[in-house]
């Protein structure tokens, strides 16, 4: 029988995959910084799933994915990727940008590759949350 922090993880983890989702239907209507937002929300799912799968709870919220990275013990590959999608939280990059004209500051490039960058998060999340403890 699955524990209940198991059951959160995947919980936690199928929320990460339709934010990955709904990143794909945001870059496919030209929203270009909205889709690397739901990059990042899915990026921190990814690992906080990690985090319950591994460690029984979730980090503290940051914004810092890297750290959250590293309190789980994620791989080099994984730890950058969290830190190139660091920059596209809401609070961090409309510091720098009005929200009026975020999507002008994103590329189509850039969004499919912050696309690439939170899949291959996930895929190793995937690969520590759905195989269990």
């Amino acid at each position: 029988m699955m524990s209940e922090t198991s059951m959160e993880a995947l919980s936690v983890f199928a929320e990460a995959a339709q934010d990955l989702v709904t990143a794909g239907l945001e870059i496919a209507i030209e929203r270009f910084f909205i889709c690397a937002d739901f990059c990042n929300q899915s990026a921190e799912k990814s690992v906080q799933s990690v985090s319950l799968q591994k460690l029984g709870r979730k980090q503290s919220y940051s914004h810092d994915l890297r750290s959250l990275g590293v309190a789980v013990e994620a791989p080099e590959v994984v730890l950058l990727a969290l830190v190139e999608l660091t920059p596209f939280h809401p609070e961090i990059f409309y510091a720098q940008y009005a929200s009026e004209i975020a999507d002008d500051h994103v590329s189509y490039e850039t969004a499919q590759h912050l696309q690439a960058q939170a899949r291959l998060i996930l895929d190793w999340a995937r690969s520590i949350v759905v195989s269990g403890p």
